[in-house]
């Protein structure tokens, strides 16, 4: 359970080299989580967050936008 424990940071950071650098998670949208996958940044932010490019099924429609971590978490 480690790397997908929501408190750990080593499920924040991009995978290494070696990883498929999408990885499935669940984001927050209207109160709700939906299922998706993700493909972080390769370094955090000025604001000191990790923000990742994910993509979800909301409501039957394909959605691609740009998260921070407050917004996704492990699944």
């Amino acid at each position: 359970m480690r790397g997908r424990d929501v408190n750990n940071v080593v499920w924040l950071r991009p995978p290494p080299d070696d990883d498929p650098p999408e990885k499935p998670c669940l984001v927050l949208s209207e109160d709700r989580w939906w299922e998706g996958t993700l493909v972080w940044e390769p370094a955090r932010r000025q604001d000191g967050l990790w923000w990742a490019t994910v993509t979800y099924e909301k409501r039957g429609e394909l959605v691609t936008e740009v998260r921070s971590q407050h917004d996704i978490r492990a699944r």
